[in-house]
């Protein structure tokens, strides 16, 4: 009976030693997964790519909503002479390069749209101006201009 007992107690110790070992050596190897440190260990902020649209044509239209890949502006009234500069921090799934934005338009019952590639860099504002006006004033109508 005796060594049935010892045996048991060999048994809770080696658990209780692998335990706290394990422990030991997560206690020593846990770190922050979100943290970007510079080389004084200071939390780096992270710096995102933004974009500025700017309502620059000569008529009454006003931007209604902006698309690129990931991102999504609705209900936007960005009217003549006015910005809105998105921040696009949730990454950028289509890469920094070449990204096509579409710029929808109105002027009442009359809608419209604009594409453009464009290039983004993190902690840069990438601006596109809406610019022009429509046939009927005389022009070739709106389009849209890069500013990187």
């Amino acid at each position: 009976m005796n060594l049935l007992n010892l045996t048991h107690f060999k048994s809770k110790v080696q658990w209780w030693a692998i335990l706290s070992l394990f422990g030991i050596v997560l206690a020593f190897t846990a770190c922050e997964k979100d943290c970007i440190c510079d080389e004084n260990e200071d939390p780096i902020e992270e710096e995102y790519p933004s974009l500025k649209i700017v309502n620059q044509n000569t008529s009454l239209w006003w931007i209604t909503s902006v698309k690129l890949v990931g991102y999504e502006f609705y209900n936007l009234e960005i009217t003549k002479s006015e910005s809105q500069t998105f921040v696009l921090d949730k990454g950028m799934p289509g890469g920094y390069n070449d990204i096509n934005v579409k710029v929808y338009y109105t002027y009442g019952a009359p809608n419209g749209s604009q594409s453009i590639k464009v290039n983004f860099s993190d902690g840069a504002t990438t601006t596109i101006a809406l610019k022009g006006c429509t046939g009927s004033e005389g022009c070739d109508g709106l389009y849209l201009e890069y500013n990187p």
